[in-house]
């Protein structure tokens, strides 16, 4: 039989960031990444010179004992959200938003550092868990080989810069819309009832109706009434959590899903107190946060 009710809430802790962040993100006990052929790197070798993981980019600088410093970007991308690469003033390490890493670092001893390789499979390629911190993968550098990111290099925090302090990322706003001036907490681009923001908090389309995050099925299973089968539909790059309750007032958590790769439907079977009814809600909430 079909279940009582659906509601959705959106959930997210918010500070003002300014545009250069000041204060490495990357974690002082996971902070080095490895090359066989030049030993360690440092990804914080100070508060306020190391690598800082940003929705969009990173930026600041790693350290080699044997060669020197690395930039990975200097923060400001010149269409406000990735480096081109194509000029020697718009050149960095890019993050699509859900962990995969691209782009160039650079060494004036070494030279370009590559992070847009396809030689391995995608267990090899750079990125990082959204829901651990953790780097993964290798970078590649002509005159020094493979850089392992994995094991001993994570950030504790992705940040989300946000200038005009609307809630909203400025990166995804300039993405979606290519100004800071179009969404804010109560626009509706799609006209879907769900505002930018929460578009932005659950990652979904603002400009496509059929892009929310929803629970869109759920049947409850007999004889028990124990178990339901719950579908809902959202965005990449988002921690997702699925809660019961039978009065609506509290509710306990049934499941916490990893960011997922890509716009996705989600269905499985969560097990539940039995009761004579059931209101279920699904929560999207951003990843890495302080």
């Amino acid at each position: 039989m079909k279940g009582l009710s659906l509601s959705l809430i959106l959930l997210a802790v918010w500070l003002p960031f300014p545009r250069a962040v000041a204060s490495s993100t990357i974690e002082p006990t996971a902070k080095f990444a490895y090359s066989g052929n030049t030993g360690w790197i440092d990804f914080r070798p100070s508060t306020g010179d190391g690598v800082v993981f940003s929705d969009s980019i990173l930026s600041g600088y790693a350290y080699a004992a044997n060669f020197g410093w690395i930039t990975l970007g200097d923060g400001t991308p010149t269409n406000g959200y990735a480096y081109s690469n194509t000029t020697a003033s718009d050149c960095g390490v890019n993050h699509d938003g859900i962990g995969n890493l691209s782009g160039y670092a650079y060494a004036a001893n070494i030279g370009w550092i590559s992070f847009s390789w396809t030689t391995f499979n995608d267990a090899n390629r750079p990125r990082v868990n959204l829901f651990t911190g953790e780097f993964l993968g290798y970078a590649y550098a002509a005159n020094i080989g493979w850089i392992a990111l994995g094991g001993t290099l994570s950030t504790d925090q992705m940040v989300f810069i946000d200038i005009d302090t609307d809630g909203i990322s400025d990166a995804w706003e300039r993405q979606n819309f290519g100004l800071l001036t179009t969404a804010n907490a109560t626009t509706d681009d799609d006209g879907d009832g769900q505002s930018d923001l929460q578009e932005f908090i659950a990652n979904t389309n603002p400009s496509k109706k059929s892009s929310v995050l929803a629970i869109i099925d759920y049947v409850e299973k007999l004889p028990d009434l124990d178990q339901a089968t719950i579908e809902f539909t959202g965005g990449p790059g988002r921690i997702h959590t699925v809660e019961e309750s039978i009065n609506l007032i509290k509710w306990t958590t049934l499941f916490t899903l990893d960011p997922q790769q890509g716009d996705f439907s989600y269905r499985n079977d969560y097990g539940h107190s039995p009761g004579p009814k059931r209101f279920f809600r699904v929560a999207a909430s951003l990843p890495l946060q302080p």
